[in-house]
């Protein structure tokens, strides 16, 4: 722990809770979409396994024929105003972000609408169509949206001491603003050592409902050829990783579960914008390691796939999320509040 960073935590923990405060007694006006609002969010920044849980809900919902539409910021991408992904954008990850592009592709039944603020691209997304639902992906530090359910992850590989304020962490406020939950995921329950998770469910809240949720990769698919490989077909290849996603480590140990990684494997700052240098310097690599396989995450091919010269050299992980306890908890708390 950077422990010469505790004074600059201090300070942002003191501008954090100020503001939270303010919000609590009604100071800062909230702006209130007339349709239910669910937040999925987190403490940490990144890594915490928000998009596939997202990814998640909106299978469900849209399995029941729910309208819905997720409501993102626009992170490290180009947009300007409050858009609606269209997902055969020439550099649609680059100009939306390559998470909301993911969920489109994903769920080409869901509006996925993106902005600089959440509560402008909400108000947005509602003037275009009528929506049983939105969904607010990572809102739970977004306030003037109002919510009527707030869902919080909490990864259960991360350290504890990661839970101290940034720049000294990875949280974005102290560990106090878990109280506002209504509902807490611990994610990743399945690659958590016992003890790990016994240390963290020691510090939940006891009046909080609690789900928990392991996260597998089943399978590959090739950006190119649309090909799909089983990870029994896995066993014993050489496997080549490239990502920029925020815990590249998970990534690694699901993959070494499956075949053998290449000491080589690449991985980049998260939401990192590929280039055709990168490209370049991957296959470079890729090659030097004479690995069978080269493979990066679902959200990393989204913006990867383009700039492949030959997009069927690459091939994405699909991961899967499986609940632990009582199935389709989560989704019907959110179809709660839809009542």
């Amino acid at each position: 722990m950077k422990y010469y960073l505790k004074p600059l935590s201090f300070l942002y923990t003191q501008v954090v809770g100020v503001k939270n405060s303010l919000y609590s007694r009604g100071m800062i006006r909230v702006f209130k979409a007339p349709v239910p609002v669910v937040s999925i969010g987190n403490l940490t920044v990144g890594g915490t396994g928000k998009t596939p849980i997202t990814d998640y809900c909106l299978k469900s919902l849209v399995a029941e024929g729910k309208k819905v539409a997720v409501i993102s910021r626009s992170y490290r991408a180009d947009v300007a105003s409050p858009s609606l992904v269209d997902v055969e954008h020439p550099f649609a990850a680059r100009y939306y972000g390559d998470e909301p592009v993911l969920l489109a592709q994903s769920n080409p039944e869901v509006a996925v609408f993106v902005g600089p603020s959440k509560w402008q691209t909400a108000k947005y997304a509602i003037s275009q169509e009528q929506f049983d639902l939105l969904i607010v992906d990572d809102g739970f530090q977004h306030r003037k949206l109002h919510r009527d359910l707030n869902i919080v992850i909490l990864d259960a590989t991360e350290s504890l001491e990661n839970y101290a304020v940034l720049p000294e962490g990875r949280a974005r406020e102290s560990w106090d603003g878990v109280e506002r939950a209504d509902v807490l995921v611990l994610s990743k329950c399945n690659l958590a050592a016992e003890a790990d998770m016994k240390a963290l469910e020691s510090r939940l809240p006891k009046d909080k409902e609690i789900l928990y949720l392991g996260y597998q990769i089943n399978h590959l698919k090739n950006s190119g050829t649309k090909a799909v490989l089983s990870r029994e077909e896995l066993k014993e290849k050489n496997l080549f990783l490239v990502s920029a996603i925020a815990r590249p480590d998970v990534f690694e140990t699901m993959m070494r579960n499956i075949g053998e990684v290449s000491k080589r494997s690449l991985h980049y700052r998260d939401h990192h914008q590929y280039t055709a240098a990168d490209v370049a310097h991957i296959e470079d690599e890729f090659r030097k390691s004479k690995a069978d396989y080269l493979i990066t995450t679902e959200k990393d091919a989204v913006k990867l796939r383009q700039l492949f010269s030959d997009s069927s050299l690459l091939w994405s992980a699909s991961l899967e999320v499986v609940e632990q306890g009582k199935k389709g908890r989560l989704h019907e708390l959110i179809c709660q509040i839809l009542r």
